[in-house]
């Protein structure tokens, strides 16, 4: 008996109400909602997001930052991505009410006033930073375990992109992770693969790093100091590696 009831608490907890006030990290969400959430209002968000903001001005000095740190061409794309991304958010954690989500969320307000739980949602959503993870655990290419390698928190991610590289298992990547509730995330952008070469030594002095730049700074600008060290030493392994031996 006590175990039945145990399940029916269970089944109670899950969210699936769009007319719900709240979003709870800590609650799992229907599966059918959680369609909705990924496959139409976040990309919805993130399309609005790419139109709004995604221009010369916003991405010069980020794009000059790429360059001086990023040696193959073919990350740096990917890299520019997750740095667009970051500043939208950092943008958020300053002025929140000025945010990219404030402007969706009003230009969208006749939908959202009907669907509260998909607002509380999107705006625990720009709470999100970036960080770094070690891939753990693969269920396969698309569901895997990521350990947070500051806290060594452990999180369930699912990939909805479908032209995402899938993760090697033990590989360092960077991302920015979207709560779906009851533990799960989903990357905003694929992750920023770094090299496996590179893995070792960047974990070696990762926390080292983390806390000389956390001291003065927040979580998003000592983000961006961490990143920078770390593709310096990723470009200089990758350098090295392909120097012809003297």
């Amino acid at each position: 008996m006590e175990k039945v009831e145990t399940k029916e608490k269970v089944i109670d907890f899950v969210q699936s109400d769009i007319n719900s006030k709240k979003f709870r990290l800590d609650y799992p969400v229907s599966e059918e909602l959680r369609g909705m959430m990924v496959d139409q209002v976040f990309s919805d968000f993130m399309a609005y997001a790419l139109e709004q903001y995604y221009d010369d001005e916003n991405l010069l000095l980020l794009k000059e930052f790429i360059d001086d740190l990023c040696s193959r061409t073919e990350k740096k794309e990917a890299l520019l991505h997750h740095l667009f991304w970051w500043k939208l958010f950092y943008e958020a954690s300053q002025y929140p009410y000025r945010s990219c989500m404030e402007d969706y969320l009003t230009d969208h307000f006749f939908t959202m006033k009907n669907q509260p739980f998909i607002a509380a949602w999107l705006r625990e959503c720009m709470k999100m930073v970036p960080k770094f993870y070690f891939i753990g655990h693969k269920y396969n290419n698309r569901t895997f375990i990521a350990v947070d390698i500051l806290t060594h928190t452990t999180l369930e991610v699912m990939v909805f992109d479908p032209k995402a590289v899938p993760p090697k298992r033990g590989e360092l990547a960077m991302g920015m992770l979207m709560p779906l509730g009851g533990g799960l995330y989903f990357p905003i952008v694929d992750f920023y693969h770094f090299d496996y070469k590179s893995r070792e030594a960047i974990a070696s002095c990762f926390h080292y790093h983390h806390h000389k730049y956390s001291k003065n700074a927040g979580e998003h600008e000592t983000f961006l100091h961490v990143l920078s060290v770390m593709l310096q030493i990723e470009k200089m392994i990758l350098n090295k590696e392909a120097s012809p031996a003297t």
